[in-house]
């Protein structure tokens, strides 16, 4: 008979893998509607309808809690980068297979690294440093900046994991006095306020099938980022780490099975590098906490 722990563990991986697997399918649906509606409003249904599931579950547990008026500004700032940052990437996913995509997403994981002294004062070590700078080799090896062609989707997905770093690095300074369910509502919800502004000038009225599909973009941002919440709730990070990276290999299947695309050597490669550089990244950091 499997432990509390045991049991708490697999369940963490399972929600990590799960959510994987959404995020995975949304970035499928993403490539195939930029050909119909602009970024905007492909960000407003991902991040308005996304708050919808962590809502119900503040209803339910009855944790709304209002942030103070310096907290509103830190959160002003996390909803015009995601704003921003979502409009570049999905732009970028849109050009490029998901496969390669979602490789280059990978990036982000450095770009954590990279920013946090500047948003949370958390210096750089010599470790870190490394990582990062063979991380990026990773992303040279799928770009081949030397080729006959640079390709803008390298570029916009790699500015939209930038934008997304900080996101999230701004989310950690909040996470000590919001709860994780408050943290997904707020950054979903208000992301969809700013790209509102800018709505009704790209708007394009879907048909059922685009109404589904935009709808089912929105609710599945927020049900695998729910997935991330429980599966860090039961496992750490060290253990979830791996799960993680499971996305490319959705990403590689969804991409042979829909669009026929089969992943390159430079991507395998540049892919294993990167992977690498951040598993190296958060295992160092678990093993400080551990010591901590």
């Amino acid at each position: 008979m499997l432990s509390i722990s045991q049991s708490s563990v697999k369940r963490g991986i399972f929600f990590m893998i799960l959510a994987m697997l959404i995020f995975s399918i949304l970035n499928a649906i993403i490539k195939d509607t930029t050909a119909y509606y602009n970024p905007i409003q492909l960000v407003f249904f991902r991040c308005f309808f996304a708050a919808i599931p962590a809502a119900a579950f503040l209803i339910i547990r009855r944790q709304w809690a209002i942030p103070s008026p310096i907290e509103w500004k830190t959160h002003l700032k996390r909803a015009f980068l995601l704003a921003i940052g979502l409009s570049v990437l999905f732009i970028g996913i849109g050009m490029l297979p998901l496969s390669n995509s979602m490789a280059l997403y990978f990036s982000a994981t450095l770009f954590l690294v990279i920013l946090s002294y500047p948003i949370l004062r958390e210096k750089i070590n010599f470790i870190q440093g490394v990582a990062v700078s063979i991380g990026f080799l990773g992303v040279l090896v799928i770009a081949k900046p030397g080729g006959d062609v640079f390709h803008w989707g390298t570029f916009f997905v790699v500015m939209g994991a930038l934008m997304e770093s900080a996101y999230n690095l701004y989310g950690r300074q909040l996470s000590s006095t919001h709860n994780s369910f408050m943290l997904t509502f707020l950054g979903s919800l208000l992301p969809a306020l700013v790209v509102l502004i800018a709505l009704p000038f790209v708007w394009v009225t879907p048909d059922l099938k685009g109404w589904i599909a935009l709808i089912c973009l929105g609710l599945g941002g927020g049900i695998g980022q729910l997935c991330v919440t429980f599966a860090y709730y039961h496992a750490t990070a060290g253990i979830l780490a791996p799960m993680i990276y499971s996305a490319l290999l959705w990403s590689i299947l969804l991409d042979i099975i829909l669009y026929g695309n089969w992943p390159t050597e430079s991507l395998l490669l540049g892919c294993g590098i990167i992977i690498g550089s951040g598993l190296m990244i958060v295992f160092y950091e678990s093993k400080k906490r551990d010591k901590g």
